[in-house]
């Protein structure tokens, strides 16, 4: 690669700052714009808002003074989609890759797809969604499947315990700290875990296998006390956690399955043990289980995990034709460049 791919990085929470610490010094990436969606942010160096010092590129909520700078790509990490932003990014001929998997097929509905497919082919780009889960996982398990002669089920799981994620808005938003007799949080948590239902798709799409249905069942987990977390609090008996999954069936029987346990705290009734990262099974002929955890009983960094398949896409995505991508439509995405880069901040 001659030069460096142009970036502009959209939107600077937790994930978003873990993309701006991967793309820093990156030898095929180089930043040169950021929207920033709070207004205190707005003329601050991106650098600073990541945590790593100045990097001599100041974010700004003018999106027409980003597409300006005739970027690659934009990584768009926003909390929630704005579908003009996408649109108008698009179909002014920038690549896009998100964390939001929902926009891998219709998760937001046919009409917000077309939408986005039109903006891509009207201005020649392409769209790609992925992350750790799911996103990655599910490559991963593609990876594994070639081992196997007969496969009768796979299931991904992601078992943490959150509380070193914090983001109130985000627990609020899945139900947690309501009463588990709320008539609104069962519909709550299965909206936040729509994306699954695009992974089992994209999935079985690469199986070459025809779903029935897709299914979705949860259960709570409940405080057994008062919990003060520093960035929320939660009374007894209010909602601390989940199990669920989200099934692709086939003739009656689950094939593809995306498990989650989500727990806030580690005293819940039902007190389910969380394995702190990621489960691969897949049941069949052979038989394969495939765990990914943190090294050395550190903390498992989401934020880095669900940011960086983005960012390492990138250079596939921007080389990829006009469309709605996803990672079956690409070369795999690895870690290139990374192995003897400098560590940054």
């Amino acid at each position: 690669m001659g030069s460096r791919l142009r970036v502009v990085q959209w939107t600077t929470g937790k994930t978003g700052t873990a993309a701006v610490r991967g793309m820093v010094g990156h030898p095929a990436l180089e930043i040169v714009g950021c929207y920033a969606y709070s207004p205190e942010k707005v003329g601050r160096d991106v650098g600073e808002l990541a945590g790593i010092g100045p990097i001599g590129v100041t974010a700004t909520d003018d999106v027409d003074a980003l597409l300006a700078l005739r970027p690659d790509c934009v990584t768009y990490l926003a909390y929630r989609p704005d579908f003009e932003h996408l649109e108008r990014i698009l179909e002014a001929g920038v690549n896009v890759v998100t964390t939001m998997y929902m926009l891998a097929g219709a998760g937001y509905g046919e009409e917000v797809r077309d939408r986005l497919a039109a903006a891509c082919e009207r201005g020649g780009a392409s769209l790609y969604t992925t992350g750790v889960y799911p996103g990655h996982m599910g490559m991963t398990a593609l990876a594994v499947s070639a081992m196997c002669s007969r496969i009768d089920r796979i299931s991904l799981l992601e078992s943490v315990e959150m509380s070193g994620y914090p983001n109130e808005r985000m627990f609020r938003a899945m139900s947690i700290g309501l009463d588990p007799a709320d008539p609104a949080a069962p519909g709550m948590i299965e909206a936040n875990c729509g994306s699954f239902k695009e992974q089992i798709r994209v999935m079985a799409g690469a199986l070459a296998v025809d779903l029935d249905e897709i299914r979705f069942t949860a259960e709570f987990g409940v405080a057994n006390d008062d919990l003060d977390f520093g960035f929320m609090k939660l009374r007894k008996g209010q909602i601390a956690g989940f199990k669920g999954v989200t099934a692709g069936m086939h003739r009656g029987r689950s094939v593809i399955e995306c498990r989650f346990v989500w727990k806030l705290g580690h005293d819940l009734t039902p007190n389910w043990p969380v394995e702190d990262g990621y489960v691969l099974e897949i049941e069949g002929s052979p038989g394969v289980r495939v765990q990914l955890a943190p090294l050395g009983g550190a903390h498992f960094s989401g934020a880095i995990a669900t940011a960086m398949p983005a960012v390492n896409a990138i250079p596939h995505v921007v080389a990829a034709p006009p469309g709605i991508v996803n990672h079956t439509g690409l070369p795999f995405v690895t870690g290139r460049h990374l192995l003897t880069r400098d560590q940054v901040g």
